[in-house]
């Protein structure tokens, strides 16, 4: 009988230890997983933006363009055990327009046998984006939803407007020369320069600011996509104002 007892007693105390040593593991595997999750982690990343150029002067209409965006996030956890981020980055974005306009018939333009045919615009700005994130991690699965708003700083480096010219069969001259002797003005014009622009109200800003709101989903800690949407609080030149939409491929670590 004392011999059962005491074979009982052992199998209790092994199966006790044995949850203690689990529950254990356990607690310190997740502590571990939270504590790396509110670590937080960097992303690199290419987006398309579709940009709005809001014109809100009468007469005027918005202008639409293209860019890309290369850059780097850094995500950093603002609050213990919880999956609160602050992000922020770096990036540098490329924004392009050809605008094409209709033209007369060559024969038409007498001496200078050349016509403008469009304007071709383009801007490469650095930003820097700020965001407060939330890591939404979904059950049973290696998918994070990750929902962010803030804003960006935006630093507008270089800026074109350059004119395009329809030529003539047998023309054989410098049509940039001729069109800067006519209109009195460059063929090819730093958008920032009031002295190309003709007027301080066309001239465009080296510094905007603006909001953004959005949603990243991640997979398998690696591989990111989203996209986002927002607008600037500053002008880019007298009643204008850019509108983006953000799409993101990224790579998270």
């Amino acid at each position: 009988m004392r011999k059962n007892k005491l074979i009982v007693a052992v199998a209790l105390l092994a199966a006790s230890t044995a949850a203690k040593a689990q529950f254990t593991n356990t607690t310190a595997t997740a502590a571990k997983a939270t504590q790396t999750q509110v670590q937080g982690w960097g992303t690199v990343y290419v987006q398309w933006n579709p940009v709005t150029i809001a014109v809100d002067k009468k007469g005027e209409d918005d202008i639409s363009a293209n860019a890309f965006t290369i850059g780097y996030n850094k995500a950093f956890g603002i609050a213990k055990g919880t999956p609160l981020f602050v992000e922020a980055g770096i990036g540098l974005s490329y924004m392009f327009k050809t605008n094409e306009e209709p033209y007369e018939d060559l024969d038409e333009v007498g001496d200078y046998d050349w016509q403008v045919s469009g304007d071709k615009y383009s801007m490469l700005s650095a930003k820097v984006p700020v965001s407060l994130a939330y890591c939404w991690s979904l059950p049973n699965s290696s998918v994070d939803l990750i929902p962010f708003v803030g804003v960006d700083f935006r630093i507008n480096l270089v800026g074109k407007l350059k004119k395009q010219f329809e030529l003539g069969s047998e023309f054989d001259g410098d049509e940039k020369e001729e069109y800067e002797d006519l209109y009195e003005m460059p063929a090819d014009q730093n958008l920032f320069d009031k002295d190309d622009m003709g007027d301080k109200d066309l001239t465009w800003k080296r510094f905007q600011m603006g909001w953004h709101v959005g949603l990243n989903a991640r997979f398998n800690k690696g591989l990111m996509i989203g996209v986002a949407y927002g607008t600037d609080f500053t002008e880019l030149c007298k009643k204008t104002k850019m509108k983006t939409t953000s799409i993101t491929l990224g790579y998270s670590f």
